[in-house]
């Protein structure tokens, strides 16, 4: 009867609860290309005053759709909107820095 609590710990292991706002490895690592993909200019030293972001009229616009996810689906949504050419666009609008200040927030 001893085997059957080793065979019980083996079967009924513990996974460790996984919080959706710490990035995944994996997560992380699309986040860090996409943010050496990002135009230079992208990465302002400070955020643009209000309604400096072209297209934006606030900065609490939610520009990307983000508005009540948690990290991890911030991050795959931005860094899945990014187009080939490393910028991200709000219809003709540039608005890659407001995506590079939200990348680098949830990182």
């Amino acid at each position: 009867m001893t085997v059957l609590p080793l065979v019980a710990a083996a079967v009924f292991r513990v996974q460790p609860l996984v919080s959706p706002d710490v990035l995944e490895p994996s997560v992380l690592n699309e986040v860090e290309h996409a943010l050496s993909r990002a135009p230079a200019g992208a990465f302002a030293p400070d955020p643009p005053p209000t309604g400096a972001v072209a297209g934006v009229s606030s900065p609490a616009a939610d520009v990307f759709g983000t508005n009540g996810l948690n990290a991890t689906q911030i991050a795959v949504r931005i860094v899945s909107a990014q187009g080939a050419d490393g910028r991200w666009l709000s219809g003709t609008n540039d608005v890659s820095a407001l995506a590079v200040r939200i990348l680098q927030s949830v990182r």
